[in-house]
């Protein structure tokens, strides 16, 4: 698949409107991958052992970011982070990030973050990352921490590249019950 062109001067990062949503559940999410975290516990009486492995798949995966619309809406308040990224050229939306605050810990969860498929590999979602943390500063907020589908191997690796760490995973996260890993990363 061709990326389409694209004139970085002409990008504008703004706050989500209500109307956006419906650009915003439009975008081709999809991925592939050959890859997948495994994740395995042992709980013994004195230790709890936990392992991540890379797992090579028998055949390509083929999957999308699912973006529920409800919680599209309720990312539009005040306390939470919904940016979009809009072709100024085009007026059309390239990509989304939601963040929620957890006020008693001091943490900014990152929940969706998607760039459409024909614009990806161009650094838009490094720069909606770059968003995030200052959006985070602004909320004295100490930690972004994004939450993974284990089958999004390429997000894993890209939260990697940006110096996300993990810290942590919970087996029955997603609403389709599939496995969270957790990426932390200071403000």
């Amino acid at each position: 698949m061709k990326n389409a062109t694209l004139d970085p001067s002409q990008l504008t990062f703004r706050d989500a409107v209500a109307e956006d949503i419906a650009f915003c559940l439009a975008l081709d999410s999809d991925f592939e991958t050959e890859h997948v975290w495994q994740m395995t516990v042992q709980d013994g009486a004195d230790e709890i052992q936990v392992n991540c492995r890379r797992q090579r798949l028998p055949r390509r995966l083929e999957s999308s970011h699912v973006a529920d619309p409800v919680d599209l809406e309720i990312a539009l308040r005040p306390d939470y982070c919904f940016i979009v990224i809009q072709d100024q050229n085009t007026n059309n939306l390239l990509g989304f990030m939601t963040l929620r605050i957890d006020e008693k810990s001091h943490v900014a969860y990152l929940q969706d973050i998607v760039i459409d498929r024909l614009y990806r590999r161009r650094s838009l979602g490094a720069r909606l990352i770059h968003v995030s943390r200052v959006w985070a500063s602004e909320f004295n907020l100490r930690q972004i921490i994004f939450e993974i589908p284990t089958t999004n191997y390429p997000c894993i690796q890209f939260a990697q590249s940006l110096g996300f760490a993990f810290c942590g995973f919970n087996d029955h996260h997603f609403a389709n019950r599939e496995i969270a890993v957790f990426f932390s990363l200071s403000v």
